[in-house]
């Protein structure tokens, strides 16, 4: 697996990503990352927050617009994440907080999945907030909360 991981840090792209002077290179990747983020997130908590009671004069119709942001945060992410991932393969990839990080990922999105159907189970014109609904909110903002400290402590390891 090392060698892998080796052969992806230093390959040609990996290489120009990682070492490249441009502000094309990493600073732009890792920006982008930052913006998927904020759109993935953002839009999360914003529907979170919704369930929890909070801007309750917001229709949940309207807010079932925000799954799209979500998804495209989530891709803008994928991808960036990818790129930067492959930066320091050797470094990331035997990580155990790499790999708690994109566990609370795969958590997170699949809270996304189960407030769909909690919510909008019935349909958008239908939808309504139970228990069931209000929990998954608070577990939403919690793991991604804890992705995103793992992802910022990674810096730090």
């Amino acid at each position: 697996m090392m060698v892998f991981l080796g052969s992806l840090e230093h390959s040609a792209f990996s290489t120009w990503l990682r070492e490249s002077g441009t502000i094309w290179a990493y600073p732009t990747v890792l920006t982008l990352h930052t913006v998927g983020l904020a759109l993935l997130v953002g839009a999360s908590w914003a529907l979170d927050l919704r369930v929890l009671g909070f801007g309750d004069q917001i229709e949940l119709a309207a807010m079932a617009k925000s799954f799209r942001v979500m998804w495209i945060g989530f891709w803008i992410n994928a991808v960036t994440g990818i790129l930067l991932f492959a930066s320091d393969a050797t470094t990331k990839g035997p990580s155990r907080l790499f790999h708690w990080k994109l566990g609370l990922i795969a958590v997170g999105v699949g809270t996304i999945f189960l407030i769909k159907r909690a919510v909008y189970g019935r349909g958008v014109e239908e939808a309504s907030i139970g228990g069931a609904a209000k929990l998954l909110a608070v577990a939403s903002i919690v793991i991604w909360l804890a992705a995103i400290a793992a992802g910022r402590f990674m810096a730090y390891v």
